[in-house]
């Protein structure tokens, strides 16, 4: 029953009331229509009587069905929810949240997207989305009108943001009146936005579906904020396991070598006016090789020590040319086009150590005197990267080669298909090396946008 109704019953009870009244008052002061006057009263207490029944009724009726649709409601929460927590990692739980929300709700479509790195509103999964809409650009970059919409709202239905921002992320916007879009906030940061466009409204309380909506969308902030707790713990157990192992290398292998390339510096003074020729250069061989193991062992530690910088894959690479230019003298030229990638970290970290392979390499093997890097990425995702230098070069390893040589060739290869991409080596003796990388990474791509948040990898 709706107010206005409960209303009018009520006042058309206040009338039966007054006529009852007025009855009982004649029927106490008339003597000739005495009988007329008590049927008139009788009528009277039997339609007041209804009148209370059905009001009655009515209101238990309405209770009966706002208990139901409470039912319901905790029912379709409790769904969802726990079909959520079962998710492991972030891509999981939002793909069986935007599905099972999909089938509870019995929507046209579900979709979520997520902030992202430098500011960008992704795509990151839905449920009955057209294909032909998914294969288009999946991610814009946050306007001040967009920021402010999200931010300034709890559910967004049918008001003067919804048709704008069914276009802004690109979104199917016929009978877009049955769309809500759910921004997600969480400790007054704005984590994305979801979408659910229904068939038919599954509440016919519009509270209690506004209120299901809302706690649908902090249940998902709850979760997605635990799972990137869990990706960050995971990422500092990796840390430290990372330092440990690098301390370990220096207090043990690296003093050892140590030790024993100033004991091999000290013998090979001692024998050098004795000696013959041969022992002295066997010696220094030595000593050479020992200068190079040592050397390699402070990379590694390095290696594990300092992972890729936070602001970025360009400075850890120019820090890395820095170095380089220092310790070798080598001229490096550095061309940078790079302003439109957007890669997440982990994808970086693979780029920069097939980077610091190549240079590392270049350094100890090439005598190249001028090297070249170029970074390039359009708009399309498109990525390349050319290392190239005049040095001495080499063969470029057979396939039935033994497994043990070229290894590090082997681990840049599997980086790059990780990437998705093709690394390409191209070398001859005396005539220097050539290495490019190509890849495509954008969200037009098979490439997970939440890789930044749910993998580490090295």
């Amino acid at each position: 029953m709706s107010s206005r109704h409960l209303f009018n019953c009520i006042f058309a009870l206040f009338i039966l009331l007054l006529l009852l009244i007025a009855s009982s008052f004649w029927l106490a002061n008339t003597e000739t229509n005495k009988t007329f006057a008590l049927i008139l009263q009788i009528t009277l207490i039997i339609s007041i009587f209804i009148g209370i029944s059905y009001i009655a009724f009515s209101n238990q009726k309405k209770q009966a069905i706002n208990s139901l649709q409470q039912y319901r409601a905790q029912q379709i929460l409790y769904n969802i929810t726990s079909t959520v927590n079962a998710g492991r990692e972030l891509k999981e739980l939002l793909n069986l949240f935007c599905k099972k929300t999909y089938e509870e709700l019995q929507a046209h479509n579900v979709s979520v997207w997520l902030i992202t790195e430098n500011n960008w509103l992704e795509y990151i999964t839905g449920a009955g989305i057209d294909p032909k809409i998914v294969s288009q650009q999946k991610r814009i970059k946050i306007t001040k009108e967009l920021a402010d919409t999200l931010t300034n709202n709890s559910i967004i239905h049918d008001n003067e943001h919804i048709t704008r921002l069914a276009e802004i992320l690109l979104c199917d916007v016929s009978d877009d009146f049955k769309s809500f879009y759910l921004p997600l906030h969480h400790n007054n940061r704005t984590l994305g936005v979801i979408r659910i466009k229904l068939n038919q409204l599954p509440l016919n309380n519009q509270n209690d579906l506004y209120e299901l909506l809302s706690t649908l969308a902090v249940q998902l902030c709850n979760s997605i904020e635990k799972a990137k707790q869990d990706q960050e713990s995971r990422r500092m157990i990796i840390m430290q396991e990372r330092s440990l192992i690098a301390n370990e290398l220096h207090d043990s292998l690296a003093q050892t070598l140590a030790s024993l390339r100033f004991q091999v510096r000290v013998l090979d003074e001692t024998l050098q006016p004795t000696a013959e020729f041969q022992s002295i250069r066997s010696i220094e061989q030595v000593e050479n090789s020992l200068d190079e193991a040592y050397s390699d062992l402070r990379e590694l530690i390095a290696h594990c020590r300092t992972p890729i910088d936070k602001q970025g894959l360009i400075p850890a690479v120019e820090k890395l040319i820095s170095r380089m230019r220092k310790d070798s003298g080598t001229h490096i030229l550095l061309q940078k086009e790079w302003d439109d990638s957007d890669l997440p970290p982990n994808l970086e970290m693979h780029i920069f150590r097939i980077v610091q392979e190549a240079m590392n390499n270049i350094r100890k093997h090439s005598n190249a005197k001028n090297v070249r890097l170029m970074f390039r990425c359009d708009e399309f995702g498109h990525h390349h990267i050319l290392i190239e230098n005049d040095g001495r070069g080499f063969e470029i390893p057979k396939e039935n080669d033994h497994p043990g040589k070229h290894v590090g060739l082997s681990i840049m290869s599997e980086r790059a298909n990780y990437l998705g991409g093709e690394l390409r080596v191209e070398s001859e003796p005396d005539e220097g090396t050539r290495i490019e990388l190509n890849f495509t990474y954008s969200s037009d791509t098979d490439h997970d946008p939440l890789q930044r948040l749910s993998e580490i990898s090295s």
